[in-house]
């Protein structure tokens, strides 16, 4: 995995599992370049899952897990595709993928 990457003037570093270190400085071109290296092509539903994520670390400096983000789908782009079966259609390596891409540090997990 790369340490670091560089958009434009900016240089961005990422830990050994390629996320993104520093969670504020994620931008538009970044989330780009990290759906371009986990090949998913970003639609309307991406977007407003990605959105929901960020804004969901943001306020609750925690990851949401799967089942709250298919239900937050639920109102935001409708009941057919508020499914975690959906989610997974969008990010098929799961909700780790969508973090990634919506430039949230990586999970810690406490012991």
């Amino acid at each position: 995995m790369k340490e670091s990457i560089q958009l434009g003037d900016t240089i961005y570093s990422l830990d050994f599992r390629g996320y993104l270190k520093t969670f504020t400085l994620w931008t538009p071109e970044l989330m780009e370049w990290f759906a371009q290296e986990e090949q998913v092509e970003l639609s309307q539903d991406h977007m407003d899952i990605i959105n929901y994520i960020r804004e969901y670390f943001e306020k609750n400096k925690v990851h949401p897990v799967v089942r709250v983000v298919a239900a937050h789908m639920v109102v935001v782009i409708g009941e057919e595709k508020g499914t975690i079966q959906h989610f997974h259609s969008l990010f098929p390596k799961g909700i780790h993928q969508a973090y990634r891409i919506a430039g949230l540090p990586p999970v810690v997990l406490s012991v």
